[in-house]
């Protein structure tokens, strides 16, 4: 019997995995199910990190060094670390039906507190302020218009969970920021948030490439000839160029792949 930590997968992109494993030689047939996957990844690992440029970044990470040159494009990383995660299409799913949930809280808790010997000792002018009180804060979070802002969500992130690092505490600025597709978590959205909450200071790894782009290359239209073309060109690149301003990390925070995220137990 192996005495080798568990690990515990939260997420997994098994594309990324079988892509990887693939082109380094680890395995003839690929693994039909996740067992097999997850037993894969463990051989691609190590792989990963041994190459050239791979780097481990957690509380020991020289944070002097953290600086846009000091990453590269592609390059594997181990991070550890508070992690965030932030599934937004669910986030303002929930604060839709927030209202409802909130006038029913505040229903019960103002017949509880009529009912118990603080309420008894309270004016009826201090009841009906309380009552207020709870009014203004449905009525704030109404102002938001889920729906609204639902759908602009959904048009900028899908179904996308946005995951954040922290590796230091003493150095909160450096974050290494992820897109992850929700379906390749072993959880769904709402058990994730109830079982962790959106912040996750609990030792857990995650293995990913880095996004380092080069902001020049989206600088200039490439024109052909064609104007329709070379108009709707233009549309692309101030579309593209409205959404990196929407979602894209910008340094000092710097963008990652997830390929794993997982937890080691025992």
């Amino acid at each position: 019997m192996s005495n080798a930590p568990l690990r515990d997968f939260i997420y997994l992109d098994p594309e990324r995995v079988l892509s990887l494993a693939a082109q380094l030689q680890l395995r003839g047939d690929p693994p039909a199910d996740r067992a097999g996957r997850e037993r894969l990844f463990l051989e691609l690992e190590p792989a990963l990190l041994a190459r050239s440029g791979a780097a481990r970044i957690d509380s020991t990470f020289d944070f002097a060094r953290w600086l846009p040159e000091t990453f590269t494009d592609g390059q594997f990383v181990t991070t550890t670390g508070v992690v965030r995660l932030l599934d937004f299409a669910w986030l303002t799913l929930a604060l839709g039906g927030l209202p409802a949930v909130l006038r029913k809280m505040s229903k019960l808790e103002m017949e509880a507190l009529k009912n118990s010997d603080e309420g008894r000792r309270m004016s009826k002018q201090a009841l009906q302020q309380r009552q207020n009180e709870n009014q203004v804060a449905i009525t704030k979070v109404e102002e938001f218009k889920a729906d609204e802002l639902g759908e602009v969500v959904g048009k900028l992130y899908g179904d996308i969970v946005r995951v954040k690092i922290r590796p230091s505490k003493e150095n909160p600025q450096c974050a290494l920021v992820g897109s992850a597709n929700s379906r390749h978590f072993y959880d769904s959205p709402a058990a994730l948030s109830q079982k962790y909450g959106i912040e996750i200071d609990a030792g857990w790894t995650i293995v990913g490439q880095l996004n380092v782009p080069n902001p020049a290359a989206l600088a200039n239209p490439m024109p052909v000839g064609n104007k329709m073309e070379d108009a709707f060109e233009q549309i692309a690149l101030l579309m593209n160029n409205a959404f990196r301003l929407a979602n894209a990390p910008a340094f000092p925070a710097v963008s990652l792949t997830p390929i794993a995220i997982y937890r080691t137990v025992g």
